[in-house]
């Protein structure tokens, strides 16, 4: 255990030991056993090699997904997140949409606060699935949510700006989701491909 997570809270302690459990379970159903599942100098998880995986939990859930790698821009994200009140999505959103998105989230089929914490939750996929190939951080308003089929529980993201000549504004990026009563779930697996 890091010396920043030994002086952090129990709640948060207890949080990365479910994650990085789970992580190992997950690692040994693929035949990989006994691995510990480290943080880089940037606090992100460093995967066995030829793989690649995302980590995420919120206040009663824990989520491990991970994928072999096919190339060195693979990546694969997954995000849940409980469901933001009308209050706090009211002062939250010019933090992780812009003006265009947050007017298009209004006008789809479900609440406002579902609507943003699905963004929110969506853009946070597609960071970590992207995050060990672009290698550097990037913010909620670098993409934007532009498909969101209801009935296939289906979205797309679109990037805002340039992070890499292999991420190039314009790219697309296509996720599926879960929503429940009080969380929703995403889950995005970035396969090589050309920008759009």
């Amino acid at each position: 255990m890091s010396a920043e997570l030994a002086r952090s809270v129990p709640k948060r302690r207890a949080e990365f030991l479910a994650e990085r459990y789970l992580a190992r379970h997950v690692l040994e159903k693929l035949g990989i056993n006994q691995f510990t599942l480290l943080s880089g100098q940037d606090r992100s998880p460093v995967w066995p090699e030829n793989l690649c995986g995302s980590l995420s939990h919120n206040k009663d859930s824990v989520l491990c997904a991970i994928h072999r790698r096919s190339d060195v821009f693979s990546g694969v994200g997954v995000d849940v997140e409980t469901l933001m009140s009308d209050d706090r999505a009211a002062s939250l959103w010019p933090g992780i949409v812009g003006d265009e998105e947050c007017q298009w989230l209004q006008g789809v089929d479900m609440p406002f606060c579902q609507a943003l914490t699905l963004s929110f939750s969506a853009k946070e996929s597609l960071f970590k699935a992207i995050y060990p190939s672009v290698q550097h951080y990037f913010d909620f308003l670098d993409a934007q949510i532009t498909v969101l089929n209801q009935a296939q529980q289906v979205f797309e993201l679109q990037l805002q700006t340039t992070l890499t000549p292999e991420f190039p504004t314009g790219r697309s990026f296509k996720g599926v989701y879960w929503m429940m009563a009080d969380k929703v779930t995403t889950f995005l697996c970035l396969e090589p491909s050309k920008a759009v």
